[in-house]
């Protein structure tokens, strides 16, 4: 049954594709399809041999943020297996970053999941070993690995309850695909309960955490550009709360909360989730009536009360330098964003209730007192409440930190698993 509905999907792939062409072609955005035609090659697996590296470690990611979750341990893979890392992603931002990785050797688009692409790709590109990251599981790339004897893995797996139930309708189809992977590396244990629903064998998976949280650093590269933008701004010695990765609703919370910052002397600093909002940011900070500046500027007016962080790789700096954080996408329902970043900097954690993105380390966070939940109705007060409360708030920094540093060490235990694979195939 799971080979009947792998080859429906390669029957049918020609028309959705089809289909998402002439709907992009009559969208505004049909002016980037300049830009996808240098990439359909990539994208057919239509490589050359000269192109990649052969017996290659390869790693398929799905984009920017997976790339850089497994920068640890793409360098420690190098170390076990000492051949060269070729890593493919779904989105062109992902290998632009992989290409960026002194590390990598190749950075290639990953073909569609149309099963004569996969294979060709599999065929040219002649890789050693595949490790599929967090949730990519394309089934053609997979059953492609397989009919050619290439040993695949699920490395940092994770899988949502939404997702789970979804797949869960087309059983046979993955179970066809995810029990003959070599293991499967999950992040939690209900990662590990969704995975076996749906095929992989229970002696396959291990939870082993988040490799991400190993690339979290308490020694932020940029602090001394940060360092060097609050004292233009002459807020050094000031108390500053800190909001990452904000999204709209939250940032009218966050300019609704200013005048009462004020009368402590504290100044607000926001880093919006993306960037390509600042003109809707600007027309909303020049509407609110405060003084502000922007991080990328020139020059900065010591009047102003908040800080607009408007260029990229600042944020982790900032939090170095707070007093309070609030980490954004958890008032809003996006799943909330990195709650470990500013935590393992020894920084106090807000979020909403909306965290089924990162529900292992919210969880932890509420449960060991680094971390408290905020609502619209309760943000303002709880602010206010512990920047003028500094020796609890100290005290819950210090368990921010240990409650961080409690989720490092996934590489060295995924490392582990991979060796031992490894042990057990050449013995």
């Amino acid at each position: 049954m799971g080979l009947v509905l792998l080859c429906l999907t390669n029957l049918i792939f020609p028309l959705a594709a089809l289909g998402v062409v002439l709907s992009f072609l009559l969208s505004p955005r049909r002016k980037l399809i300049a830009h996808l035609s240098s990439e359909l090659k990539e994208r057919f697996g239509l490589i050359r041999a000269d192109q990649v590296p052969p017996q290659a470690v390869w790693l398929h990611c799905a984009s920017v943020g997976e790339v850089n979750a497994v920068r640890g341990l793409i360098k420690e893979l190098k170390t076990v297996y000492k051949k060269p890392i070729l890593v493919t992603t779904s989105t062109q931002a992902g290998k632009e970053t992989a290409q960026k990785n002194p590390d990598i050797a190749c950075a290639l688009l990953a073909p569609l999941d149309f099963y004569p692409s996969c294979a060709r790709f599999i065929r040219v590109a002649q890789p050693y070993r595949l490790f599929v990251v967090e949730r990519e599981i394309w089934p053609n790339m997979l059953q492609a690995a397989h009919q050619a004897h290439l040993p695949a893995a699920l490395i940092n797996g994770r899988i949502s309850q939404k997702s789970a139930r979804a797949y869960g309708l087309i059983k046979p189809l993955f179970k066809q695909v995810l029990s003959p992977l070599a293991f499967a590396a999950l992040q939690t244990q209900e990662d590990a309960k969704r995975y076996e629903a749906l095929g992989i064998p229970a002696d396959k998976i291990h939870v082993l955490g988040n490799v991400k949280y190993d690339a979290l650093s308490d020694k932020p590269a940029q602090l001394p550009r940060a360092h060097e933008i609050l004292e233009k701004l002459g807020w050094l010695g000031h108390p500053i709360f800190v909001a990452g990765s904000t999204h709209p609703d939250e940032e009218t919370l966050l300019l609704r909360t200013v005048p009462e910052l004020l009368k402590s002397g504290t100044k607000l600093i926001f880093a919006p989730r993306h960037l390509e909002r600042m003109s809707e940011i600007e027309h909303t900070l020049q509407q609110s009536g405060l003084h502000y500046a922007l991080a990328g500027q020139d020059s900065f007016d010591k009047s102003a009360d908040v800080l607009c962080v408007n260029v990229m790789g600042l944020l982790c700096a900032f939090y170095a330098c707070a007093t309070l954080t609030f980490v954004g996408g958890s008032i809003v329902q996006k799943g909330a964003h990195n709650l470990l970043e500013p935590a393992l900097l020894g920084k106090t954690v807000l979020f909403g209730k909306y965290f089924f993105n990162t529900p292992d380390t919210a969880k932890a966070l509420l449960e060991h007192g680094g971390g408290v939940l905020v609502s619209p109705t309760n943000f303002k007060e709880t602010v206010v409440r512990l920047l003028a409360d500094r020796e609890q708030l100290d005290n819950m920094n210090a368990h921010a930190r240990q409650t961080a540093q409690s989720f490092q060490g996934a590489t060295a235990k995924t490392i582990g698993v991979i060796t031992a694979y490894e042990q057990r195939t050449n013995a």
